[in-house]
């Protein structure tokens, strides 16, 4: 039975075991929270556009801080109520219908990893048969609490989402931990996953580029890939992308055609005060991937946890 079924009219609901993730890591958690002062007041009793505008900040507030007496916690479970299945839904899309190279064996990095949105759509698009290990980066702990929490739960509730896994809270010395996870001949591709994070209010992209530049100067001689997406909005929305490919010539542009999408998907609406799914109105994302394929070809501490 497929995780994830996908329309001719790229409209895209979950499966059968993602609607149980989802239920067990979203519905229930919201459905069964105490009803506090601050829960009836900012979230029960106000529409969607609150939730995204004035709680969550079009989903890049500082999961680190108490909004009006909702936690870290609780904003976090707001967020992937409103946000998780979109993200989720478009990094399937743009991972499975555009290409995407991948070798038997990847090191996925996901910048902004959240509740491990990307990480499950890479694994639905590509995990049978391949060698994953997936890193995600996050800044807020909340974010990846959760993201430990539905790695546990699984996509068949049997077995992890990603053995091979670990979370940290910044990429500053990304480059150093790579060693425990390549070799310099066993030709393990490289994956570099920016989803919804370049937008980010309080990115350095100094120091991005910084990292990147670092990470492809030492394992020149793996393959890499990067992909991108964000909403489609603004052209300053991707100022940073634009500065992360201008730092990494090296890259060649995989996409030829316009790099603007639509899908639609299932999400959550709050109905007589329950989640229920509902169609959404077809999404605009922007895009982009790139690809690194090398010549001659053969073939304050980073917070690290082991906890996948």
């Amino acid at each position: 039975m497929s995780y994830i079924h996908c329309y001719n009219d790229n409209y895209y609901k979950p499966g059968e075991d993602l609607l149980n993730l989802f239920a067990n890591s979203v519905v229930q958690p919201f459905e069964n929270h105490p009803r506090t002062q601050a829960w009836e007041n900012h979230v029960r009793n106000k529409d969607f556009t609150y939730h995204r505008e004035t709680i969550l900040g079009q989903g890049r507030t500082n999961f680190d801080e108490n909004f009006k007496g909702l936690t870290p916690k609780d904003q976090v479970l707001i967020y992937c109520l409103h946000y998780m299945p979109m993200h989720l839904f478009s990094s399937y899309h743009i991972f499975t219908k555009h290409s995407l190279p991948v070798s038997d064996k990847v090191v996925f990095i996901d910048f902004g990893c959240g509740p491990l949105t990307s990480g499950i759509a890479f694994w639905a698009a590509f995990a049978r048969n391949r060698d994953i290990t997936y890193l995600g980066i996050d800044s807020a702990k909340a974010m990846l609490d959760k993201a430990r929490e539905i790695n546990r739960h699984g996509p068949y509730r049997d077995r992890e989402t990603f053995i091979k896994g670990q979370s940290m809270s910044n990429y500053n010395r990304l480059h150093e931990h790579l060693d425990s996870c390549i070799t310099g001949d066993d030709q393990t591709q490289i994956i570099f996953n920016f989803c919804y994070f370049l937008a980010s209010k309080t990115l350095n992209i100094g120091d991005l580029s910084n990292c990147l530049t670092q990470i492809v100067g030492k394992y020149s001689q793996h393959k890499m890939c990067m992909v991108y997406q964000n909403p489609i909005k603004s052209p300053d929305l991707h100022r940073n992308w634009f500065t992360v490919k201008g730092e990494l010539s090296t890259f060649r542009g995989q996409i030829t055609e316009p790099n603007e999408e639509k899908f639609s998907c299932d999400w959550f609406r709050l109905q007589n005060g329950r989640l229920v799914w509902r169609k959404s109105l077809p999404i605009d994302i922007y895009f982009d991937i790139l690809s690194y394929e090398p010549s001659g070809y053969f073939g304050d501490p980073l917070e690290l946890s082991y906890i996948f």
